[in-house]
């Protein structure tokens, strides 16, 4: 049988066992709980409540704002019509004349080739000209200078026949006539003769067939005042020899035209 001090020293040691095991306990269970726990939420992120998530019944729920949507400092969308300075509820990029159903304006593009100083034609059954205005001719003979209104002088320095043999590709055997022509500008501007045109026919209108082959070198350029120029024409005809001929010359397009007439060698 254990003395009284035995006693109460066993039953310190089983209290002090049992506050050991309790403590023990406490421990494990608040471990556990722990675990279980919901991860708190992200600092300055609002709780919503599970009453708060779910919608009511029959109504769709809210879409999430996307979180690339950039915003300014004030937390609104850059480049709204407000801020643009463009009035609400009118389309941007729409072209110049639309409306707000997006179709063109028939009366925008017309204005663009309007004019004011239309007039509707006195007659508008007649017709314009069909053929280009005819030129004056001042005529002359062969070896004799045509002085022009223009204060130009054209005169035909040369007439010759020739035979002419093909050499390229283009160019004719047979009989020809050779033209010389001088150009002498007494005027005090400089006459231009790069467009001139030397024409020769025959008797009975006979057209004399022009051909690039030597010694054939026509007029270019431009005579200065005071100054001549020579060029050289040569025309197929068949015969060549003395035959009646006219020759014209119109030094530069536009202006008047020199007809000499006269006979072949």
């Amino acid at each position: 049988m254990k003395s009284p001090s035995e006693a109460r020293s066993a039953g310190s040691r089983m209290r002090s066992k049992a506050s050991a095991l309790a403590a023990a306990t406490g421990l494990l269970l608040c471990l556990g709980l722990a675990g279980c726990a919901p991860e708190p939420p992200e600092q300055g992120a609002p709780t919503v409540s599970t009453e708060e998530q779910s919608p009511a019944p029959g109504t769709a729920a809210p879409s999430a704002p996307e979180d690339d949507e950039p915003t300014t400092d004030d937390g609104t969308a850059p480049g709204t019509p407000e801020e643009e300075g463009v009035p609400a509820g009118d389309d941007v990029g729409d072209g110049a004349g639309s409306g707000d159903d997006g179709e063109t304006d028939p009366d925008a593009d017309s204005d663009i080739n309007a004019t004011d100083d239309w007039r509707e034609p006195e007659d508008p059954t007649a017709e314009g000209p069909t053929a280009a205005p005819v030129l004056p001719e001042v005529e002359g003979r062969i070896g004799d200078g045509v002085a022009l209104p223009t204060e130009v002088v054209v005169s035909i320095t040369s007439v010759t026949t020739t035979t002419l043999t093909a050499e390229t590709p283009g160019e004719y055997t047979g009989p020809a006539i050779i033209v010389g022509v001088q150009i002498a500008n007494e005027s005090d501007v400089p006459q231009p003769v790069g467009s001139a045109v030397v024409a020769l026919t025959g008797e009975g209108g006979e057209v004399g067939v022009p051909t690039w082959a030597s010694p054939n070198d026509p007029l270019h350029g431009e005579v200065q005042a005071g100054g001549t120029v020579d060029g050289t024409y040569v025309f197929m005809m068949d015969p060549a020899g003395e035959r009646s001929v006219t020759v014209r010359v119109n030094y530069s397009a536009g202006e008047p035209v020199a007809t000499f007439t006269g006979t072949t060698p």
